[in-house]
């Protein structure tokens, strides 16, 4: 069989987003108003914050995600989780507009 270069080069693309799609969803926390916030947050900090400044917001959602994750295990927590996650949401908002952000 003769795999063409285009047809390896396709494989490789389909390959590499599998994994990237793999990797999103373990770091996703389950509660959509929750995973949006930090995708957003994310997005701001690589974006518009100086890299001088980003390690103590990347570990901010280090804290975050591992935090709002367990909760989302909980049954009776992760009831309230959309809730957290929205106000969280809302206070960070206001923290960020310095640099720009608008999530």
């Amino acid at each position: 069989m003769r795999i063409t270069t285009r047809l390896l080069a396709t494989l490789v693309l389909v390959g590499a987003g599998a994994t990237a799609s793999l990797a999103q969803g373990a770091n996703e926390i389950g509660v959509p108003s929750c995973d949006r916030f930090i995708t957003d947050y994310e997005a701001c900090i690589t974006t518009k914050v100086p890299e001088a400044q980003r390690g103590a917001f990347s570990q901010q959602i280090t804290q975050l995600r591992g935090t709002w994750r367990e909760l989302a295990r909980d049954g009776q927590a992760r009831q309230q989780l959309d809730s957290v996650c929205t106000a969280q949401s809302a206070q960070l908002r206001q923290v960020m507009a310095p640099y720009g952000c608008s999530f």
